[in-house]
């Protein structure tokens, strides 16, 4: 058995990390911490998960690599180039050191990198779903991307309201998540995000953005086919990531990913525009589960190895 350590196991994500990692066969925790407590030794450990927030991980995590312990960042820490993370987040990057080795943890698009990384910065849950749809179509479309995404309270804390409140924040360009959209996509994008306050887990993206000009010359139904091809090619079976088409029997929601490791991803064309509906689990693959995947690939696991313990990967 192989061991790592978890900072914040008292925090959302830590608590969702620990349970995947309870499932998992191949490692344990040897030591964990969180604001009241240590328990373990990290020298045993060859991965460390640090599941707090932008400032505490800036802090732990030149300790950690000092350690020989390699790190995966569940904050914004550790995403993006030191001026944007310090301009988006409004903070100063204390280890920009690290920062510049850092991989972006998205298995689908960069495991090799993981694999030998020594600090991975896991995405946000509304980036995996907006990245994951639009960059392999960077040549088919132009023009700013519209995305209107809606989360479970999951993403904020714990406990759920029971009258329905629906709360819109930090829109327009304001949001800490667009500069990580825009890194990594290759495209400008505005973003309103909606909490849903009575529900518990759960994303609903939904991205608008123009056709390119070779685009425009097919109709709907081609262009719509096209955007279906182009999306499947771009993914592996592993990836969990698929496209799917609403029916007269079934029509997609969050429904149909929360309680699973995968993205799906609805596309179609009209009058011009490309509309796409991304659909994940904010605390799965937009947190825990797809950092349990980064762990698999540096540990030299299978990548869903542990997975499927608490999330469904079929």
């Amino acid at each position: 058995m192989k061991k790592v350590a978890l900072y914040g196991d008292t925090g959302m994500v830590g608590q969702e990390i620990e349970k995947v990692l309870a499932g998992h066969d191949g490692v344990e925790i040897g030591y964990r911490q969180n604001s009241r407590r240590q328990e373990g030794g990290l020298g045993s450990c060859e991965v460390a998960f640090l599941a707090t927030k932008d400032p505490e991980s800036m802090t732990f995590a030149p300790d950690v690599v000092n350690a020989g312990t390699r790190v995966i960042d569940m904050s914004g820490a550790f995403r993006l180039p030191q001026d944007l993370f310090e301009s988006g987040y409004g903070l100063e990057h204390t280890c920009p050191e690290l920062l510049k080795e850092a991989v972006y943890g998205m298995p689908a698009l960069f495991a090799e990198e993981i694999t030998e990384a020594r600090v991975v910065g896991n995405p946000g849950c509304y980036p995996t779903s907006v990245i994951l749809s639009l960059r392999p179509l960077k040549d088919l479309v132009k023009g700013e991307v519209t995305v209107v995404a809606t989360s479970g309270n999951s993403g904020a804390r714990a406990e759920i309201e029971d009258i329905p409140n629906e709360v819109t924040y930090n829109f327009g360009r304001r949001h800490k998540h667009v500069p990580e959209m825009e890194v990594y996509t290759g495209m400008r994008v505005n973003f309103t995000p909606i909490v849903l306050r009575s529900v518990f887990a759960g994303i609903n993206a939904n991205l608008r953005v123009g056709l390119g000009d070779g685009m425009k010359a097919l109709s709907d139904h081609e262009a719509t086919q096209r955007l279906v091809e182009t999306l499947r090619e771009a993914y592996e079976a592993v990836d969990l990531v698929e496209v799917v088409e609403d029916s007269g029997y079934h029509t997609y929601g969050t429904r149909d990913v929360v309680g699973t490791h995968k993205l799906l991803i609805k596309p179609r064309v009209d009058e011009g525009f490309a509309y796409i509906n991304a659909l994940e689990d904010n605390l799965g693959k937009g947190a825990a589960s797809q950092g349990v995947e980064n762990m698999n690939l540096m540990l030299g696991f299978d990548r869903l190895r542990g997975i499927d313990g608490v999330y469904r990967t079929t």
